[in-house]
């Protein structure tokens, strides 16, 4: 599959090195002002320098401001027999059709930075132009980064910015409190961060083999027991569920605001 990467940054390249990777691409050219040593081998500064020929796929992983300037910069040639990925949060699907000039298909897809270490979530959104074999493909290579799920309307997106696309920086969180609170009990910050790191990853492998999560925690949790102690204080008072519901709720909603400014 022909593909032209506009934008190659941290996301831009996690997805496209993957798939180069696993065979799914072959032929790949990137646009990027951030290139060196660019020119003739794929690698190129400017739009304007990419060669007039097809794409089967065009991927825009640039930043959400510079997103329908570079789609406008394609030309019909590129984008004769393409379909348009963008990875650029918060712009909506009619802005990018229209930067487009209804000349492709668009899918908009929202991953999450754990794609950086091919264990990403990816929510993946498009219109009925997008073929049956190109929704297919798709799922395919988002697939090879973690877990891909296609959404049925596109405001479903800011859900899933909210749970997956904002959640690993709640875990990330997490994660710094906890270190923190081993620090206050006396163990070293080098050791409070070891045993939190490794025990959020012990705890999500648990949860893809089995992801019921109430009753993992319940395994862990004896009665009148160590964990139980802990889990009736994030469960009374301002309880830990109230808190995720609002910050979750926080992120939704500015999501929706920037998908309305876009």
């Amino acid at each position: 599959m022909k593909t032209l990467f506009i934008g190659y940054g941290r996301m831009g390249a996690a997805l496209g090195d993957a798939w180069l990777a696993t065979g799914l691409i072959e032929q790949l050219s990137i646009v990027d002002p951030g290139l060196t040593g660019a020119g003739g081998d794929g690698r190129y500064t400017r739009l304007a320098d990419v060669p007039d020929e097809a794409f089967e796929l065009i991927v825009l992983a640039v930043k959400p401001a510079y997103a329908s300037e570079a789609l406008a910069g394609l030309s019909d040639r590129q984008c004769a027999q393409a379909c348009v990925i963008s990875v650029a949060a918060g712009v909506t699907q009619a802005t990018l059709s229209a930067a487009l000039g209804q000349r492709c298909p668009v899918v908009r897809a929202m991953p999450n930075t754990p794609v950086l270490a091919g264990a990403g979530c990816t929510g993946l959104y498009a219109g009925d132009e997008l073929e049956a074999s190109q929704r297919t493909r798709i799922g395919q290579l988002f697939e090879a980064v973690g877990l891909a799920s296609w959404v049925t309307t596109e405001s479903q997106l800011d859900a899933v910015t909210a749970i997956s696309g904002s959640g690993p920086a709640y875990y990330h969180l997490f994660s710094e409190a906890l270190a923190q609170a081993g620090v206050k009990l006396g163990l070293t910050a080098e050791l409070a961060g070891a045993l939190a790191a490794q025990t959020a990853f012990g705890a999500a492998t648990l949860q893809q083999r089995h992801a019921d999560f109430a009753e993992l925690r319940l395994a862990v949790t004896s009665p009148n027991g160590t964990t139980a102690a802990a889990i009736e204080v994030f469960e009374n008072g301002e309880k830990l569920r109230d808190l995720v519901e609002a910050a979750t709720a926080a992120a939704y909603r500015r999501s929706v605001e920037l998908s309305q400014n876009s």
